[in-house]
């Protein structure tokens, strides 16, 4: 890499820290949630890859809001708590085994969110990222918000947008992502969490682009366009 070109991307890097920082602050009591969940902060460094997850599907979430005429306050906020409890959730998956550790830690992650105040229609819309069944009625008659943030959490890993079957891929390299995702075949009619959710990605993506009135299999590149676009304009 030439000079000029050093010189850009560290442009564009400090125009993108900058715009994400912008949002985080502008969301402030999120923030303070994924502190309180050991996933914020310099004294929990070794978990701050869960809280960028969770600053770039907030974005990722808040600009599909934007063009599908979604409720904008209420995903960022969603999409910003979905996995404050994932340090905890992933200490006691490493112990207890997947489902377990999840089951174990599901409640609490919900009761501690009600005691730090936050709306049960937020709570409801941040854990849409795990369909409640499996059932076709159920699934067609989730709401704007909810269908959002299931799609943008299966297709976010880490800080990047991947198309949802390399994420299944990447995530499934881990055996107690393994054994999370095979607990659920009894509520989901013999599928795995990890085989719903393509499914279910799929569909959302089909009418998520025809909403939008974009080619097949063009919503990820459509969601970074419209993320350079943000940065680019920001000030």
């Amino acid at each position: 890499m030439n000079k000029e070109n050093f010189k850009i991307d560290n442009k564009e890097n400090l125009a993108k820290t900058r715009y994400f920082s912008d949002f985080a602050i502008k969301h402030f009591s999120e923030m303070k949630i994924l502190k309180k969940g050991g996933i914020l902060g310099k004294e929990n460094k070794d978990w701050r890859n869960i809280s960028e997850h969770c600053l770039a599907e907030a974005v990722g979430a808040d600009i599909l809001a934007e063009h599908l005429k979604a409720d904008r306050g209420a995903i960022s906020k969603a999409a910003l708590i979905h996995d404050w409890y994932k340090r905890r959730e992933i200490e006691k998956m490493k112990q207890e085994g997947g489902g377990k550790g999840y089951q174990d830690t599901s409640v609490e992650d919900v009761n501690f969110l009600k005691e730090y105040g936050v709306d049960e229609k937020i709570i409801k819309i941040s854990h849409s990222n795990i369909p409640e069944s499996a059932d076709v009625e159920y699934l067609k008659n989730r709401s704007l918000e909810e269908k959002i943030i299931h799609y943008i959490d299966i297709i976010t890993s880490g800080s990047e947008f991947v198309n949802y079957e390399e994420r299944i891929r990447i995530v499934g390299q881990k055996k107690h992502n393994i054994e999370f995702s095979e607990s659920f075949r009894s509520q989901y009619d013999g599928k795995s969490l990890f085989e719903l959710q393509q499914e279910v990605a799929a569909i959302e993506q089909d009418e998520f682009e025809k909403a939008l009135n974009i080619k097949q299999d063009a919503l990820i590149d459509f969601i970074k366009e419209k993320l350079k676009e943000r940065i680019d304009n920001f000030q």
